[in-house]
């Protein structure tokens, strides 16, 4: 069951390969959770947003599905994964330029992690809210193919509906991204 994590990402790398619209992320990133913990958490995964309504030439809605590998330094617990669903909003500068920057917020994207307790963290049962908000650049490489780079913060915890909700955090990630 260890090697599950590796078919869902081909899984989903096929799904979006087959697919004849959407945009595929992959991001890697870590550093000190948050919130007195002495823990320092890395993680990678993909993202891969399916469906997206183009609001205005400032805003755009979509919706995606992710996986994210979180590892980090404790002596126990220092693995889990979690599978995500996600809007987020991207909303983007009244006179574009040239790298078009852009700011996005995903929130309250329903998770399930793998595990309740990531080294010192814990969460009361498997399922958690993923959180994500960062800024980012969409160069133009053709009319029909963009790319993205993104510098964000990552979070997952159950919102306190539940009484354990320590959140597992990556403050930085940096993620690279492409149009289908």
């Amino acid at each position: 069951m260890r090697n599950s994590h590796y078919l869902l990402i081909l899984f989903c790398l096929a799904l979006s390969l087959s697919a004849t619209a959407g945009e595929v992320m992959i991001f890697y990133g870590g550093g000190p959770q948050q919130h007195d913990s002495d823990q320092h958490n890395r993680g990678w995964g993909v993202d891969y947003s399916f469906y997206k309504i183009v609001r205005s030439v400032r805003s755009e809605l979509s919706f995606g599905a992710g996986y994210t590998r979180l590892v980090n330094d404790a002596d126990t617990h220092d693995s889990m994964y979690a599978i995500s669903l996600y809007p987020q909003l991207t909303l983007y500068p009244e006179n574009p330029v040239t790298l078009n920057p852009f700011f996005f917020v995903r929130a309250l994207g329903p998770s399930y992690i793998s595990d309740n307790q990531f080294g010192s963290r814990e969460q009361d049962n498997h399922f958690s809210f993923q959180s994500q908000v960062g800024i980012g650049i969409r160069p133009y490489m053709t009319e029909k193919q963009q790319i993205r780079i993104m510098l964000s913060w990552k979070h997952f915890s159950n919102a306190n509906l539940f009484n354990d909700n320590d959140g597992f955090d990556l403050p930085i990630t940096l993620s690279l991204g492409f149009d289908l």
